[in-house]
């Protein structure tokens, strides 16, 4: 820290944006605090490898090695992988911005875009999303203000609630995706092999198969993720003119 000058006062820390969970702990350190520990030290880290190796590699054991500690002092900073693996979680959404829009399907599009290239600039993470609550208090700020819009263009309050859910799998599987399946360069080879392999299958057997052999590979990877936002605004907007009737089995309002 550096030190004031002139007799001024240090500038007070700034305050948290929200509370932290009730599921996080404190860090609690045993013994004498190793120096090069903390629990800024162990999420980057975590993060490190998360982005050279993926998401399977993230154990406790892996991210001490990174360190050059053993295991067992991460314990002293993390409760366990879970709670590491929400501080990875929290620390990349802190880069997560929306853009001034106009309306709320824009600000649903903005956002979409911006977790994705949030997650591709984190090669990795997307997996840890897959198969698990992912709410942490850096999330908070961005689901507030999609609520926000939504209630006010009238969306009903069951619907909104769910839509971070249903945005967050689809966003975070087509992340996932890129980050197991790489564009290296060979995928021109591979869709010019499926195309000529949809094209030489039986006309009479599967005839609109055939047919949309071409259309099938058509597009980028941009265009595809576009598309699907696309749908999941189009049906959203579906229910400011027909709510969900709670009898069709959603929870009670």
């Amino acid at each position: 820290m550096s030190e004031t000058t002139g007799g001024s006062a240090p500038s007070a820390s700034p305050e948290p944006s929200a509370p932290d969970p009730p599921w996080r702990s404190a860090p609690r350190r045993r013994g004498v605090p190793r120096p090069q520990l903390s629990r800024e030290v162990v999420v980057n880290a975590a993060l490190q490898l998360l982005e050279s190796d993926g998401g399977e590699a993230l154990t406790m054991r892996r991210v001490a090695e990174q360190i050059g500690v053993s295991a067992s002092s991460l314990y002293g900073y993390v409760a366990n992988k879970e709670e590491l693996v929400q501080l990875v979680l929290d620390r990349i959404f802190e880069e997560f911005e929306i853009p001034p829009t106009d309306s709320w399907q824009d600000t649903l599009r903005e956002a979409g875009r911006a977790m994705l290239a949030m997650y591709r600039r984190h090669p990795g993470v997307a997996a840890l999303t897959l198969g698990r609550v992912a709410v942490t208090p850096a999330m908070l700020p961005m689901g507030e203000r999609i609520v926000s819009e939504l209630r006010a263009a009238g969306m009903p309050d069951q619907v909104t609630t769910f839509v971070g859910d249903l945005a967050g799998l689809y966003v975070g599987a087509f992340a996932y995706e890129l980050d197991v399946t790489p564009m290296t360069g060979h995928e021109s080879e591979f869709l010019d092999q499926f195309t000529s392999w949809i094209k030489s299958l039986p006309v009479d057997r599967f005839p609109n198969t055939v047919a949309l052999a071409d259309t099938a590979v058509a597009g980028s990877t941009d265009d595809r993720f576009e598309w699907g936002m696309d749908v999941i605004i189009r049906g959203l907007a579906t229910y400011l003119v027909d709510p969900p009737d709670p009898k069709a089995g959603w929870p009670p309002a």
